[in-house]
């Protein structure tokens, strides 16, 4: 099953760093996941705009941002200046990043657009055996919920992913707003 093919242009990456979207989505739950830990080798797959990469960066040794429209990487690249981050226009079922050389996926908002097969395989592939999933996504029910973001029918809840990515459980939930859910999860096999 193929995720959705957003076509981005520049205007609509750039609304995607509106402070609206900062107050309704607040990123300040990295500190509670990364807390006490060291620096790691972090993945923002389908990194967008950079929204979540300008919080992601301070808790990287390096900090991949991976994303398959051209012009999200390019507006991500012109508003997150950092010497360790990475910008790779790549299709999340297939990086380049080697086995087993990342500590931490994160997806905000974006696994409802991928191949959902594919990129849960690759994420297994890239993650160290001791490393985490973190998601963010969409609320797919509930009172609070905005006519923004992706239809109903395309959002998914943590079981959803507990289906494709098999093999992980669920160690954290964490609060994004009312209109967002956040997971860690964990290999179990």
């Amino acid at each position: 099953m193929g995720g959705h093919k957003h076509v981005w242009d520049h205007d609509a990456a750039v609304m995607l760093l509106s402070s609206e979207r900062e107050l309704e989505e607040n990123s300040s739950f990295l500190d509670e996941i990364f807390k006490n830990m060291e620096a790691k080798v972090i993945v923002d797959l389908g990194c967008g705009s950079g929204f979540y990469a300008k919080k992601l960066r301070q808790f990287a040794s390096v900090l991949y941002c991976i994303d398959s429209s051209e012009e999200m990487i390019s507006v991500a690249r012109k508003g997150v200046k950092d010497d360790k981050l990475i910008f790779l226009c790549e299709d999340s079922a297939k990086t380049s990043l080697p086995d087993s050389s990342v500590d931490v996926v994160f997806m905000g908002n974006s696994f409802h657009d991928m191949d959902k097969g594919k990129t849960s395989a690759e994420v297994a592939r890239i993650l160290r055996s001791d490393g985490s999933v973190v998601v963010v996504d969409w609320k797919k029910e509930g009172e609070n919920m905005s006519m923004r973001g992706p239809p109903g029918s395309m959002r998914m809840t943590e079981n959803d992913y507990l289906k494709w990515f098999s093999g992980f459980q669920v160690t954290k939930r964490f609060n994004v707003g009312n209109q967002h859910f956040g997971i860690v999860m964990v290999r179990i096999v």
